[in-house]
């Protein structure tokens, strides 16, 4: 997976605490889901797989919130300490999970239509009537 020069920034400017959190937190990511993209969105860290959400991750001033997203249902996660996280294989699995439910996502939606030139043209007519 590239990473995301923001994403660094974005740990570099979170609390001491915090620090070591979101870069195990990244590098689990990394390693469960190395096709994802990641990314800021909403002025924190997310990662996406074909457009959809599968996790996310943001530092306050006392505490971690990290989520794992299946559809627009998140399972977030708030600690203060590494010791406080899920375990690296519980946190792997529910990640792995995340990304296979957006790979299917992904696969099951039907493609955009494009409008053709004759529908833009019969639209601008009625428009201007």
């Amino acid at each position: 997976m590239k990473t995301d020069p923001r994403v660094d920034a974005y740990i570099a400017k979170a609390p001491l605490f915090a620090q070591p959190l979101l870069a195990e937190v990244r590098k689990r990511i990394h390693k469960a889901c190395p096709d994802a993209t990641e990314t800021i969105k909403w002025n924190v860290p997310f990662y996406e797989l074909g457009g959809k959400l599968v996790a996310s991750m943001a530092a306050f001033k006392k505490h971690t919130k990290f989520g794992v997203w299946h559809g627009m249902q998140p399972q977030m996660v708030d600690v203060t300490t590494l010791a406080e996280l899920p375990s690296a294989a519980d946190h792997a699995q529910q990640l792995k999970a995340a990304a296979e439910h957006a790979r299917s996502f992904s696969k099951t939606a039907p493609a955009p239509k494009k409008a053709t030139a004759k529908k833009a043209t019969a639209k601008k007519a009625t428009a201007k009537k």
